[in-house]
């Protein structure tokens, strides 16, 4: 319970609040400076691994671009297809002939009055390729309209597609295969029931009762000479890692496919390896740097660490600065680099394996050195790490010793409350027995 004064006319409590705050004080100080300084510490160092980290990811972009090359495909204008490749095609130029694009199957049945018209009953079985369908027709129910309608629920949008379309002589039933080529051309027949489905037979080699408008073709082109018959307009692997797709039938005219090695993948992996380094330098730059006109210093400024790591990417660079240049990459005064992405794609054009001496696989290629750096800084036991789980250490001590502070301060005060409280309880005693005194002396 808080106690102002008993009897003497002493402020306790203000003069306890007053001793505890001067007691108090330079521990606080102390430990204030301690969090700044730790807080600084833990930020600068957690920019570091971040720029670090990212460094590390733009690094493993550039290996993956440089273990798998990306290729292009060149294709004339207004030629009769498109292509796109992987990183499975080989440079080189093939001359392609499209003499035939693949059709899809179409069939049309004779006129009815209209849609509504009554067809026959029984059974009706449509095949294209590997789908079979069978749809069942009965009175009432069974109009030209109702027979598209259960072809296409059967149908669930494979193998065959059913319409009506109204002309001049009436309506038409019309069946249209749902894939190209001959092999998905379509056969349909008919049974039981009152024989009126006959009009919509279709057997190739037999009854014809439906009309052919568009017949099933397959696509045709040549490919250097060498003949690929496709029943779709996609060759998937007609030349190796090479998709074609046909788009118009030029038959007698070839046209020029050039597969080349595309450095756009490399070129945006390296560009993205020198930002991120440069974001790297800097990171380290501000994180040592000393103001010299307000003369302060920044939180890792003359640390060990972050020395050791701003010259360790320095070495790099400087080891590999004739390779560099020749990639477009130039060193500027401060460390950072300069990256010159045409330089770099002339300089990969002329020279293939300048990418692989630099951001190779090998030992001592300046990928491998810098995996090792980065290692070094950012694995367990490396020094970032290290130094980050010792700031966590540092930074709970600090909070434990203000846990420490809080209970001290805590004992002070009751201890210096207790001692006002009797110094209180003891003036009042003395004020009693001089008033006593002066009653009986007649004071």
């Amino acid at each position: 319970m808080a106690v102002g004064n008993v009897g003497s006319g002493l402020d306790i409590s203000s003069l306890v609040q007053q001793l505890v705050s001067a007691e108090r004080a330079p521990a606080t100080a102390r430990l204030d400076r301690d969090g700044r300084r730790i807080q600084a510490e833990i930020s600068a160092v957690g920019t570091l691994r971040s720029s670090f980290s990212n460094l590390r990811t733009a690094l493993a972009s550039v290996a993956s671009a440089q273990t798998s090359p990306a290729r292009k495909v060149i294709v004339p204008e207004g030629a009769g297809f498109s292509a796109t490749s992987t990183a499975a095609a080989s440079p080189a130029r093939h001359q392609i002939e499209v003499r035939a694009l693949a059709t899809a199957h179409k069939l049309s049945s004779t006129a009815f009055a209209n849609a509504d018209a009554t067809v026959g009953t029984g059974q009706l079985t449509i095949t294209s390729g590997t789908t079979t369908i069978t749809v069942d027709m009965s009175a009432p129910g069974n109009s030209l309209s109702a027979l598209r309608d259960a072809i296409n629920t059967k149908a669930a949008g494979k193998g065959v597609a059913a319409t009506i379309v109204t002309a001049d002589d009436g309506a038409h039933l019309m069946l249209t295969a749902l894939d190209t080529g001959t092999a998905h051309a379509i056969e349909v027949a008919a049974s039981g029931g009152d024989g009126g489905l006959a009009a919509f037979v279709y057997d190739p080699d037999g009854t014809r009762a439906m009309n052919q408008v568009a017949a099933p073709n397959d696509a045709v082109v040549a490919i250097d000479g060498m003949t690929r018959t496709s029943s779709s307009n996609t060759l998937a692997n007609a030349i190796s890692g090479v998709s074609l797709t046909l788009t118009k039938a030029e038959p007698g005219t070839t046209r020029d496919l050039r597969i080349e090695a595309d450095t756009g993948a490399q070129r945006n992996a390296v560009n993205g390896l020198v930002n991120a380094f440069n974001a790297a330098v800097g990171s380290l730059a501000t994180a040592t740097a000393y103001n010299t006109s307000t003369g302060v210093a920044a939180a890792l400024n003359g640390d060990a660490m972050a020395r050791g790591a701003g010259r360790d990417l320095r070495q790099l660079v400087s080891s590999n600065v004739a390779d560099l240049k020749a990639a477009g990459i130039t060193i500027n005064k401060d460390g950072t680099l300069k990256f010159d992405g045409a330089a770099f794609d002339t300089a990969i054009a002329k020279d293939p394996a300048l990418a692989s001496r630099l951001f190779g696989d090998g030992t001592d290629t300046l990928a491998s050195r810098l995996r090792g750096t980065l290692g070094a800084l950012l694995d367990n036991g490396g020094s970032l790490t290290t130094r980050s789980e010792g700031l966590d250490r540092r930074n709970r001590a600090l909070t434990e010793a203000r846990s420490d502070l809080d209970a001290r301060m805590k004992s002070v005060e009751s201890r210096y409350r207790a001692q006002f409280i009797g110094l209180d309880s003891l003036m009042t005693r003395l004020q009693s027995s001089m008033n006593f005194l002066s009653q009986q002396l007649g004071l």
